[in-house]
């Protein structure tokens, strides 16, 4: 079979080698909104990034040809991703758990009424003072999640520890568009103190296969510290969920999966495609939504791909939309193999990644003699560096400390300047 994959990351590059690995023919392509091509699609086209779907690919693909066959959710759908404020007035509609959250204008009043709420909910609660100074507070309402409503690549989310990195952060939010959003709304919410965790779902708008759990690395520095990024590593499973957990993996898809993909097709936009849910489980094993995402996560897909013994070509076929038309056909196939052990990837990032970073360095790779290792690139340019995260090494072990061993024994052999990575994923 032929397949496009639409987008260029590491993302794509894994689902290209997994699908090159099963005897099919990839091609990379970019979409940047404009009609579909003129010439014949390949068999199937699998859609990567989230700005290709905000952009109705889905729907052009489905509007042009008819029997296309083409992985990922309507634009309409894809809402549960592109607007945060849809996304969790979703969730209050249907019951899902999440935490609290206000939601307020982009514009000088949003940003005044903002302050006012976090005085009366936040800062008038009892607590301890620590200085002199009445923002250094000692304060339990704190810290506060400020998030855009719309697309920011994985970067649109600031935790405030305390009322004074609030008070810096929200003016650069409402007035100064820190993240160059185009929506018009903030949302902030609580912050739940606990696990995150990274939950797949294949779904073909009525039946659905739950991939196992990941582990992703957002921040920049070791011990997660610095700002968020897409993603500078992850692992699978996740530790939490790989010791027998069913009570919670039960509580996660009785309380937000089935509610999820019910609610979308009670409303009439039934989830077709692969979705992503973050989430976070707290102190007492309750987990809520953090947020939806309507594709595979980026580095996650990679330790998916790598981990798979299944071959990913059914499902994706299985889930790819046909103009909504019946018979569905996921529920007649096996829930998808996993290797034994684990699977981490590390990724490896320019000088300055995730603000302005440098481009155009030229990238040297030693002979990596490891079957278990595999480099997933950023970019068609393999030869020199041309984006932030510019590769993931990947690898897997019979434990995590063996799959760390395997990668990072391998990221030795590689170097450009200014290379920079995390060295605790997996620890």
């Amino acid at each position: 079979m032929s397949i496009d994959v639409i987008g260029h990351g590491g993302r794509e590059d894994a689902i290209c080698k997994k699908l090159s690995s099963e005897g099919h023919v990839t091609f990379k392509k970019i979409y940047d909104g404009t009609d579909p091509p003129e010439n014949e699609i390949s068999d199937l086209v699998v859609v990567g990034p989230e700005k290709p779907l905000n952009l109705g690919i889905v729907d052009e693909y489905t509007k042009k040809y008819l029997n296309v066959k083409i992985v990922g959710p309507t634009k309409l759908a894809a809402r549960l991703e592109t607007s945060k404020l849809w996304a969790k007035q979703f969730m209050q509609r249907n019951n899902i758990p999440t935490p609290r959250w206000f939601v307020y204008n982009k514009n000088p009043d949003g940003m005044n009424q903002a302050f006012i709420d976090l005085d009366i909910y936040r800062n008038s609660r009892p607590h301890k003072i620590i200085s002199v100074s009445p923002l250094d507070l000692e304060n339990p309402y704190y810290p506060v999640v400020i998030k855009e409503d719309g697309l920011c690549e994985g970067k649109g989310v600031f935790i405030a520890k305390s009322k004074e990195e609030a008070w810096k952060q929200i003016p650069q939010t409402f007035l100064l568009n820190k993240f160059q959003e185009q929506s018009k709304k903030v949302l902030i919410e609580d912050f739940i103190e606990g696990t995150e965790a990274s939950c797949f779902v294949l779904c073909d708008g009525v039946n659905y296969k739950i991939l196992p759990y990941c582990k992703d690395y957002k921040k920049l520095k070791e011990g997660n510290k610095g700002p968020n990024t897409g993603g500078m590593g992850a692992i699978v499973p996740h530790p939490l969920m790989h010791n027998s957990n069913d009570a919670l993996k039960n509580k996660i898809e009785q309380t937000i999966i089935k509610p999820t993909l019910n609610g979308m097709q009670e409303e009439g936009i039934p989830y077709k495609g692969i979705l992503y849910i973050g989430l976070i489980i707290d102190a007492f094993n309750e987990p809520y939504v953090l947020e939806y995402n309507v594709r595979f996560g980026d580095p996650e897909c990679q330790v998916l791909m790598h981990h798979m013994k299944s071959d990913l070509f059914p499902y994706l076929e299985a889930i790819s939309t046909q103009n909504f038309v019946p018979p569905w056909s996921l529920n007649e196939l096996a829930d998808p193999e996993f290797h034994d052990g684990f699977s981490m990837t590390v990724a490896l990032c320019s000088k300055g990644y995730p603000n302005d970073y440098e481009t155009g360095k030229k990238i040297t790779i030693q002979p990596i003699n490891n079957p278990n290792v595999t480099i997933h690139h950023v970019g068609l340019n393999h030869d020199t560096t041309e984006s932030g995260r510019v590769m993931y090494v990947t690898g897997k072990g019979s434990t995590i400390s063996y799959a760390r061993h395997a990668v990072y024994d391998a990221i030795q052999k590689i170097s450009f300047e200014g290379m920079t990575y995390r060295t605790d994923i997996g620890v």
